[in-house]
């Protein structure tokens, strides 16, 4: 009787396994047919002729980073709008969650959107998703939460990584909550990553800001984003209670002794540099593969270029799938430059031996490529168009944030803010090798691995061999 019950059990197993294979991964080498694909906005309509609205800043420090988002909190009058991929642990994070509890405390109206699945608010961690969605004054969502009997929402995920305070102050990134992003004192898993702050400073209606709130009500109120919870349990609610009592004590501790991250003092205009256009982009809000609007806009001004492309990526896995909305004939005028990490800064392995196999492929592009060496790794996502136009957000140079991901950037036309972009990226470029130039290897992967740590190296390269088969998938 056992081995009969056994048997069906793996009989139905087996079945289920099957159906994750076919739903989450067979089905999504269905490419888009032809009249599916969407148009990209055209490349005149991100270049302004008069001073905007909107003035930006570069937010290239991970502390300073966070000291914005706390005093973004604490000025908040009327809403608080978040929505991130992942909240991690760390004093930053209980920092900004208890500015958080503070601001619904004094009648603040706070919407916190998470991606469903890798939120980061398990385990020890649930007691601060308690308190959040125990508040009366804060709502809890996620966008695809979990659902094993649809394995197709598994793959498209909310990679978005927005904040917007009274329709007024937004900021937006590379950057999820977390001393993994935000530390004064760098953990072990340290990433440098770029946001820009971004402030409607003549309270007009044009606003960018405008554009990311409309993103996210949509999000907000899509079909796939679901409650975080219907109802909360009076242990849950308890348990919420003692997180929410502890981070506050901890909150109020840092101000009392004037810790500056939780005392910032900074004036929006002062530390901003004016724009001629903000613009916000994103993926649609679809299952399956989306259509790539944003990967054909960024190619679309990467075709109407003059001098130069400068790219920054984490991850670097151009697919097939991707290449085919590229121009065959590029402007051998322009120059291309593409920075991303190294077989020894990396800490996505996974994603970097996707780049392993295809860098002989980047190579014979031409780009000028250079692989970030340390300390730590490189995470964040900007490209700049002729020393003018800056894309700054979410988006990787890959496969999942072209067709899998939910993906946001803004736009932003100030040839102000592209020169300190420009540097920011080069700072890191002079911490980088060049390694490939103009067709020809500068420095062989050959000669690399005589460099890289054996361990580390070995796995990337096995790796690789296995991953070249689902690039669409890392």
């Amino acid at each position: 009787m056992i081995k009969i019950a056994v048997k069906g059990l793996l009989i139905i197993l087996s079945l289920y396994i099957l159906y994750v294979v076919i739903t989450a991964v067979v089905l999504f080498y269905v490419p888009l047919k032809k009249g599916e694909e969407t148009t990209s906005i055209k490349p005149a309509s991100f270049f302004g002729h008069r001073e905007s609205t909107d003035r930006v800043r570069l937010l290239e420090d991970g502390y300073e980073a966070g000291r914005v988002r706390i005093q973004m909190i604490q000025e908040a009058e009327k809403s608080i709008d978040i929505a991130y991929y992942s909240i991690g642990k760390g004093e930053s994070t209980d920092l900004i969650m208890a500015a958080l509890f503070k601001a619904a405390d004094r009648g603040v109206h706070t919407r916190v959107l998470l991606d469903g699945i890798a939120n980061g608010l398990r385990g020890n961690r649930r007691g601060v998703l308690y308190a959040l969605a125990s508040h009366p004054n804060i709502e809890v969502k996620y966008y695809e939460p979990l659902q094993l009997f649809k394995p197709w929402a598994w793959q498209n995920r909310m990679h978005d990584k927005i904040m917007i305070v009274d329709g007024e102050l937004g900021i937006i990134g590379g950057r999820n909550i977390g001393d993994k992003y935000l530390a004064k004192k760098p953990p072990p898993d340290f990433v440098y990553d770029r946001d820009v702050f971004i402030t409607n400073s003549k309270h007009k209606q044009d606003s960018v800001i405008t554009q990311m709130q409309n993103y996210i009500n949509e999000l907000w109120a899509h079909p796939y984003t679901k409650k975080a919870f219907h109802h909360l349990t009076q242990y849950q609610v308890d348990q919420g209670k003692r997180m929410k009592a502890l981070l506050l004590q901890q909150y109020d501790k840092a101000k009392q002794v004037g810790e500056t991250f939780a005392t910032p003092k900074i004036d929006w205009n002062a530390s901003t540099v004016p724009t001629k256009r903000v613009s916000f982009i994103h993926n649609p809000i679809e299952r399956f593969n989306k259509r790539p609007f944003m990967w054909k806009t960024f190619i679309n001004l990467a075709e109407g270029a003059n001098r130069s492309v400068l790219i920054q990526s984490p991850y670097v896995v151009p697919t097939n799938a991707m290449r085919k909305y590229i121009a065959m004939k590029k402007n051998p005028a322009v120059q291309w430059t593409l920075l991303t990490n190294s077989v020894t800064s990396t800490p996505n392995v996974l994603a970097f031996s996707g780049y392993i196999s295809m860098r002989d492929k980047i190579m014979k592009t031409g780009v000028k490529l250079y692989e970030y060496q340390g300390p730590y790794s490189i995470h964040a996502k900007s490209v700049i168009y002729d020393q003018r136009l800056s894309a700054v957000g979410s988006f990787n140079l890959d496969s999942r944030s072209t067709f899998l991901n939910n993906e946001s950037m803004v736009i932003i036309d100030s040839q102000e803010f592209a020169k300190k972009l420009t540097m920011a990226m080069e700072n890191k470029m002079d911490k980088s090798i060049l390694i490939a130039n103009h067709k020809r290897w500068i420095k062989s992967p050959d000669i690399q691995k005589k460099e890289e740590p054996v361990m580390k190296r070995t796995f990337l390269y096995a790796l690789a061999k296995v991953t070249r088969f689902f690039k669409e998938f890392i």
